[in-house]
């Protein structure tokens, strides 16, 4: 005997939802109203679709040994529970059966057709509970032990006996409660027989991708997957498969399928008892609302008014299951009474409105990440700006002089600046294409041509505040040698310190590098958060996990264009101070410092900017992190750690190329000048 689960649906329903019809590899699919009634002998037939495997991982061995004949005859009455029963003997035969085999014998007992003799009857059959679960402290769900009684194993008959012995595969763990639906005494009507019409092929129905599956049939086992090592080694690698314990916490996929309209075949409450559900037997209603074309607004508001309609109608709950993904759920399920030892496994549950969460949050990630980058460039260009207009200062003072009004100034130093955001954008756009294309990105013309006006406007800002300082600039003093006001002394204690005291000469240009450096950090801390969130914070579900892995293509070459464009804000800031130190310098070689000890300082220039910058970065990486995700995890601190090291790290490698500029500086001219 093996158990077998019957499920009933409406044919054209499921062939239109599932394509359930272009499954079946032999025989014929189900119709409605047909095959119903009286077979020979009185029994009530109902058509059923079997499944072509069982989907069940059991077997049993069966072992004939010729057993040495006793010196003395045993007791029958005692032996088998004394050592009499373990005879020493020779193995003749071993044979193993599995519950396949089992299952296509009982397709082969359903198919022929050589009398009643060999047709299935069913005298009788359980209908199973749900699971109910009690969370551990550490997160995970173990499932609750369910005692069914013994007689719920009684079907009324005389094999059986009225003792209502438990069968041997129900006595381990039970985890669902079962009620038996089967005659307590002879009664005056007969059982239903199952009439096989055709065979299916549970793997060729028509499936979701695995993404975005939701339980909608149940041809297919809840995948229980080993959680850790231990488990993965007592499952052998495979998932924990159901067996023929039907209070099992696997349970049977559908063996047997039948029409809505053979119900009240087994609804007969003359034979199969009076606990049946004749007044709600249909335990769930898949609809597919059409014109649904992906987690948009319209195809939302669609299935929520057909959703609303349903239940302003029946008064049935109503889920919504669009836009869903499984959720990895762990599982501690205790050891059973037949060597089965304690399993940690994970299951796929259902976790509505994942796909519209990940579209919020994937687009509000890429506006913050386009938005950053945009900030790093201005700050970029309004760095290098800054610096020629500093180095043009007599240039625009001697043009100051000649009768250049502070308006055409203005209008001069702008108007460079935006033909050079012009240059830069078309040869962007122009290597939008092929760039975009090997990256495995598309981009279309139209939004490679976007480069030139954006790049212009980028330009145009970034050079407002300096082409004002130009157009503002007292043309005396602009003509006049630089000479430092009288201020008082300070005295540095190390190459640390005069590092430091460096930096704070040019407070404005040591600031919009560590603010530039510090947009990249922050996008980097941000997209790595949002990457971790993905994976069990944010959204939890194998969908989100797919989706963080498709952003790091797209967003992390976002984020590193960033952090690259403030690395090189940094080394800029350096290398603009060494040409303005650069007498400065000289006179310090002079003085008897190596070249190393000028490039240690130089270095911890960029050093102390890049660890400034890289701070408060990551600190404005876990607040936008905190607020992107909802929560702030421990582990995220640890992010941010990595992005404040990535961040020194790297800008004292930058800062590397700047102190090389040291050696090819012309000391004799410069101090000469001086």
């Amino acid at each position: 005997m093996i158990p077998v689960l019957i499920a009933a649906v409406d044919p054209a329903a499921e062939a239109k939802l599932d394509g359930l019809n272009h499954a079946v590899i032999s025989g014929r699919y189900l119709t409605e109203h047909a095959g119903d009634g009286p077979a020979a002998g009185g029994e009530s037939t109902f058509p059923v679709l079997a499944a072509s495997s069982s989907g069940m991982d059991e077997d049993a061995v069966t072992r004939l040994q010729l057993l040495t004949p006793p010196k003395t005859p045993p007791d029958i009455n005692v032996g088998w529970r004394t050592k009499e029963a373990s005879v020493p003997g020779r193995t003749l035969v071993t044979e193993r059966t599995t519950a396949q085999q089992a299952y296509q014998g009982l397709l082969h007992t359903m198919s022929t057709k050589t009398g009643l003799g060999e047709r299935v009857t069913i005298d009788g059959y359980w209908s199973v509970g749900p699971t109910s679960y009690q969370r551990s402290r550490g997160g995970t769900l173990r499932p609750l032990l369910v005692r069914n009684p013994a007689s719920v194993w009684y079907t009324g008959q005389v094999s059986n006996g009225p003792a209502s012995i438990t069968p041997m595969d129900e006595a381990d763990n039970q985890y669902r409660a079962l009620a038996v639906h089967a005659p307590l005494t002879t009664a005056s009507t007969v059982s239903a027989s199952p009439q096989l019409v055709g065979i299916f092929n549970p793997a060729a129905i028509k499936s979701f991708d695995p993404l975005s599956e939701v339980p909608l049939g149940a041809y297919q086992p809840v995948a229980a997957a080993p959680a850790n090592a231990a488990t993965r080694k007592a499952l052998h690698g495979g998932d924990l498969l159901p067996n023929q314990n039907l209070g099992g916490y696997v349970s049977q996929p559908v063996d047997l399928i039948t029409t809505l309209s053979a119900l009240p075949v087994l609804h007969n409450s003359g034979y199969y008892g009076g606990n049946l559900p004749i007044s709600d037997p249909i335990s769930v209603i898949r609809v597919r609302v059409a014109g649904v074309t992906g987690p948009n607004a319209l195809s939302l508001e669609r299935i929520r008014e057909v959703a609303q309609e349903i239940d302003l109608r029946t008064h049935l709950d109503v889920d919504i299951v669009a836009g869903s993904s499984p959720s990895p759920t762990t599982i501690d399920l205790p050891a059973g009474k037949f060597g089965q030892p304690v399993l940690t496994l994970n299951e796929g549950w259902v976790k509505k409105g994942v796909a519209l969460a990940i579209l919020q949050a994937v687009d509000k990630n890429s506006v913050v990440l386009f938005a950053l980058i945009l900030i790093v460039c201005v700050l970029f260009v309004a760095n290098s700006a800054s610096a020629a207009i500093r180095g043009r200062r007599r240039e625009l003072g001697v043009l100051a002089c000649l009768g250049w009004t502070r308006p055409r100034l203005f209008t001069a130093v702008l108007g460079e600046l935006a033909a050079i955001g012009l240059t830069a954008g078309i040869l962007g756009s122009a290597a939008a294409l092929p760039l975009s294309s090997a990256l495995g990105l598309h981009a279309s013309p139209g939004r490679a041509a976007l480069a030139v006006p954006i790049a212009v406007a980028v330009a145009v800002v970034a050079g407002v505040v300096p082409a004002w300082l130009a157009a503002r600039a007292d043309p005396v003093a602009s003509v006049r040698p630089p000479v430092l006001a009288v201020r008082r002394a300070y005295q540095p204690g190390g190459i640390t310190a005069l590092a430091a005291v460096n930096v704070l000469r040019t407070p404005g240009r040591a600031l919009v590098g560590a603010i530039s450096l510090a947009v990249g950090v922050t996008a980097l801390t941000m997209l790595t958060a949002v990457t971790f969130a993905f994976h069990g914070v944010l959204v939890g579900s194998l969908l989100g996990d797919a989706v963080a892995v498709q952003v790091r293509g797209v967003d992390y070459v976002a984020v590193i264009a960033t952090v690259a464009l403030g690395v090189l804000a940094v080394a800029d800031v350096v290398f603009l101070n060494i040409r303005e130190r650069a007498a400065e310098l000289a006179t310090i070689r002079a003085f008897g410092w190596r070249e190393s000890a000028l490039s240690r300082l130089v270095v911890t220039e960029g050093v102390i900017i890049g660890l400034t910058g890289s701070l408060a970065g990551a600190a404005l990486g876990l607040a936008a992190a905190a607020n992107f995700a909802g929560q702030l995890p421990a582990g995220l601190y640890f992010v941010a750690a990595a992005a404040v090291v990535a961040g020194v790290l790297v800008t004292a490698a930058a800062a590397l190329l700047p102190a090389q500029a040291l050696r090819r500086l012309p000391a004799a001219h410069l101090l000469a000048e001086e």
